[in-house]
């Protein structure tokens, strides 16, 4: 894929629009004068005669359509001269608008405007916010076949008003000239002899523009216009968007949204009173369905808090004191006896269960604090969309982050409403939002350890496996030797009497030592990576030799599991094993040569299974970490059909 297909991409174009555009409104909330915020979308046809006195530029008689139209662009130039197009505006109610600082020189100042305007991967928003790397202004640009959008803003700090716009193309080439492709829309003046660039404040321009384009900001706020906009934005889309992304606002009261179609007047209002309503307007498919789903389930979460017996607060996890690796989990020891119990009944009913976490947090600047978030959990029924999963924090849906539940269930909400709890999280997210990565977290470095993050990100999973029953202790399985690969040739009928028939004998008699059984071979041997980041699988020395004398014809099966050394012991490293540690199905990379020598059969969180066919193989599992001690249990079987007599 080229540079240019990447950067024209106008894939998911409702939702990155819906998404930004909301969670700015969201972080911009005016707290003295409203609880809600409201965001109006508003598609309506203009010319390029409406924007025409707005698209000049510095550069003479250029305008930004010969921009667009650049041969650079290759395909994607475009030409807008005496066309109409799809243009899309964005305003909001109840926020404070682009506050703070218009000088782009004191880029750190936490300047919203600066941040909005100026700065790409900086953010100004401080603390208790959704969004925090400095991106949006490019995802309103992607969605314009312009790469433009002009920002108009009424701001609660010093009442006045600006107008200003930004353009963002790949670098090319025009008249003889080398273009970066990034524009801003402004006035270019000289302060103190240095020329400097500052938005429209002139009261007649702003009047201009708000008239040309329809639009209202009598109030604080922000209002965006977004001129020729991809086919994806539309009515029905944006409405998608919106119920599924911001569901849990608009459930909170937090959030209104108004979708108008000027075109064909299509108007949909979306609130907490009618957001059934506003799903039943979504076509009969799939996917609508599946958000209807969804959001049926938020309606039961949310209403469940207020005095539900099956709503357990206060819970907090048992923590490791190692300090190197600290981790904590659930046990059934935090609960009481009477609401284990219930909470098992009830689960195992299929109804829904929830409990409320708290953690403390550790900033390395700073006194620790506490943070909060809940998981709601639901057992399995027959629906046809069990498995439903949320993560929400402050209302922005967590999109990619799945519990790693392997069991069946109904649905899994994990809501972060807390403050701080939700700004320790936000350090963990990409520009997108759309998952918590440890890495991230650890990039931003404002906090002492990720022990909260790997459990918030497994406490859904550890619920789950108390409520099903599944962290009771299980007989560990015999003859299962920590790194040590070997062969259970198939049973003849004699060999071992088995330990239960043995009787118990006098002491005055002497001790009757058991049939010695030969040891089996070792058919595979395993060596450690130099890096520590996995280990390799290679045949043991005269493996052909070996299969004739112990019987055994290819193929046969290895089957391995792993887990990360625990000061507790062996067999408690594998009883804490989490799939935040490491999962053979998604983040350990397997190769094996050739390829037609290895089958892998199952790559499932610590357990990997694979079938040997060829006995001049080798295996390499890498993507482990490095500075923690793997463990592997491991066994080798062949069926009875599979020895050599």
């Amino acid at each position: 894929r080229s540079k240019l297909e990447e950067f024209f991409s106008s894939q998911n174009a409702a939702t990155s629009v819906v998404r930004e555009s909301i969670q700015n409104s969201l972080d911009a909330l005016n707290e003295k004068q409203s609880k809600k915020v409201r965001v109006r979308f508003t598609i309506s046809e203009r010319s390029w005669n409406d924007i025409a006195s707005f698209a000049q530029t510095t550069d003479g008689p250029l305008t930004l359509d010969d921009h667009t139209n650049s041969d650079g662009l290759e395909r994607y130039a475009k030409t807008f001269l005496g066309k109409k197009f799809r243009c899309l505006a964005v305003e909001d109610y109840g926020t404070k608008g682009l506050t703070g600082t218009t000088d782009k020189d004191e880029a750190l100042s936490g300047s919203n405007f600066v941040g909005f305007w100026w700065n790409e991967g900086i953010t100004g928003k401080g603390n208790g916010t959704l969004g925090n790397h400095g991106v949006g202004k490019i995802t309103l640009t992607r969605v314009s076949e312009m790469s433009t959008f002009w920002a108009l803003t009424k701001r609660a700090d010093d009442e006045k008003t600006f107008l200003i716009g930004f353009s963002n193309l790949p670098f090319h080439r025009l008249s003889n000239r080398s273009y970066l492709g990034y524009g801003r829309y402004g006035v270019a003046t000289k302060k103190d002899g240095k020329e400097i660039f500052l938005p429209v404040a002139d009261p007649a321009e702003i009047s201009k523009f708000s008239n040309a384009f329809g639009l209202d900001r009598k109030d604080y706020g922000l209002s965006v216009f977004i001129p020729a906009v991809v086919a994806g934005i539309n009515h029905d889309a944006l409405l998608q968007a919106v119920i599924e992304d911001y569901y849990w606002s608009i459930l909170n009261g937090q959030l209104e949204v108004t979708i108008c179609d000027v075109s064909n007047g299509a108007e949909t209002i979306v609130d907490a009173s009618n957001l059934g309503a506003a799903m039943d307007q979504l076509a009969d498919a799939t996917k609508p369905n599946e958000i209807r789903q969804l959001v049926n389930a938020a309606i039961k979460v949310h209403g469940m808090k207020s005095g539900n017996p099956n709503y357990f607060s206060g819970i907090q996890p048992e923590i490791s004191t190692e300090a190197k690796n600290r981790r904590a989990r659930l046990t059934a020891k935090q609960f009481t006896a009477e609401n284990l119990a219930r909470l098992k009944e009830q689960f195992e009913k299929g109804q829904m269960v929830a409990a409320q976490f708290s953690v403390e947090l550790e900033p390395k600047v700073g006194e620790p604090f506490i943070g909060t978030f809940e998981v709601f959990l639901k057992g399995a029924s027959d629906s046809n969309f069990d498995r439903i999963s949320q993560y929400i924090r402050r209302g922005l849906v967590i999109t990619e982050q799945k519990p790693n539940i392997s069991g069946r269930f109904g649905y899994c909400f994990v809501i972060v409403d807390d403050k701080e709890m939700s700004d320790y999280l936000g350090t963990a997210e990409g520009p997108a939002h759309t998952n918590w990565v440890l890495g991230k977290f650890n990039e931003h470095a404002r906090y002492k350890s990720d022990w909260p993050l790997r459990f918030i990100m497994d406490a859904a999973n550890q619920l789950y496996r108390i409520a099903a029953g599944e962290d009771e202790e299980k007989n560990e399985i015999q003859n299962f030797a920590d790194d040590i690969f070997s062969i259970d040739l198939p049973s003849s009928g004699q060999g071992q009497v088995p330990q239960q028939q043995v009787k118990k004998r006098k002491r005055s008699e002497p001790p009757i030592p058991p049939p010695q059984v030969p040891k089996p071979a070792e058919l595979i041997r395993l060596e450690k990576m130099e890096d520590g980041t996995g280990y390799a699988i290679y045949p043991a020395k005269d493996i052909d030799d070996l299969l004739v004398s112990e019987g055994v014809s290819l193929p046969f099966r290895v089957d391995i599991k792993s887990a990360y050394l625990s000061v507790k012991g062996n067999n408690r490293s594998f009883k804490d094993y989490s799939p935040l540690d490491f999962n053979y199905s998604s983040t350990i990379k397997l190769e094996t040569s050739p390829n037609e020598a290895v089958k892998v059969l199952k790559q499932d969180g610590n357990h990997l299974s694979l079938e040997i066919l060829n006995p001049a193989f080798q295996i390499h599992v890498k993507g482990f970490d490095k500075h923690r001690d793997l463990l592997n249990r491991t066994n080798l079987k062949v069926t009875e059909s599979e020895v050599v007599v």
